[in-house]
């Protein structure tokens, strides 16, 4: 497990992850890093993106907001990676909230300092572009299944999505879990209601798909999600 002491925080989804270890440790010296609470909102819609936040641990959800109030969940991030990338998009207008969903420890790096770094190692300007990609195709997935699949569909994926299930079957005595979200956070996510949810995680226990135990969700019948998700 990686000390809060140590300076290089390596991941996937880690724009620097290309990056020589002294490279990274010059980059790491630019970061302040700080622990935010849960509801934290760092962005909001029509604000100016001064900053690239680099999320190291916790989560944080990309959501917009109805003019009836209304959320709809675009995405939720897990450590390490980035959000606010509109601070190097067109008008640097941010277009979503971006909220801490547990507590989330947080680095800072400012547009102009960020700039340096994609002029300076075209490395991570590849990864900066990757990872936009990415997020861009999940959220194009995420409206498609809104517009095309039913509730119970729609929550089977997500379910999966925050399990982190690629279509690989898992062992039969590990089944997957998930963080128990709250009904209101689910229906958030699968663009729907509270109670339509509340009523498709019913039929889901009923039906052996799912058991819920205190703050944990397992996916008990991931053939049968799959199936459902993918239909």
């Amino acid at each position: 497990m990686i000390s809060d002491s140590e300076i290089h925080y390596v991941d996937a989804g880690d724009i620097f992850r290309n990056l020589e270890p002294e490279q990274r440790e010059q980059i790491e010296r630019l970061l302040s890093y700080k622990t935010y609470p849960a509801g934290q909102i760092f962005h909001s819609p029509d604000e100016y993106g001064e900053q690239l936040f680099v999320l190291r641990a916790g989560q944080v959800r990309l959501y917009k907001l109805s003019t009836e109030g209304r959320a709809l969940t675009l995405a939720v991030l897990e450590a390490i990676t980035i959000f606010g990338e509109m601070t190097l998009v067109g008008q640097w207008m941010h277009d979503t909230f971006a909220e801490a969903i547990t507590e989330c420890t947080i680095g800072i790096i400012d547009r102009e300092a960020l700039r340096q770094i994609l002029q300076d190692y075209p490395q991570v300007a590849l990864s900066f572009m990757e990872i936009m990609g990415q997020r861009l195709h999940a959220i194009e997935n995420k409206l498609a299944d809104i517009a095309f699949k039913s509730v119970p569909q729609r929550l089977a994926s997500v379910l999966l999505n925050l399990a982190d299930i690629s279509g690989a079957p898992a062992q039969a005595d590990t089944p997957p879990a998930v963080m128990r979200y709250t009904h209101q956070q689910l229906a958030e996510m699968v663009g729907s209601y509270r109670e339509t949810v509340t009523k498709a995680m019913g039929e889901f226990r009923e039906a052996g798909l799912i058991r819920v135990e205190e703050e944990t969700v397992y996916l008990t019948d991931l053939p049968e999600l799959q199936r459902l998700a993918n239909r």
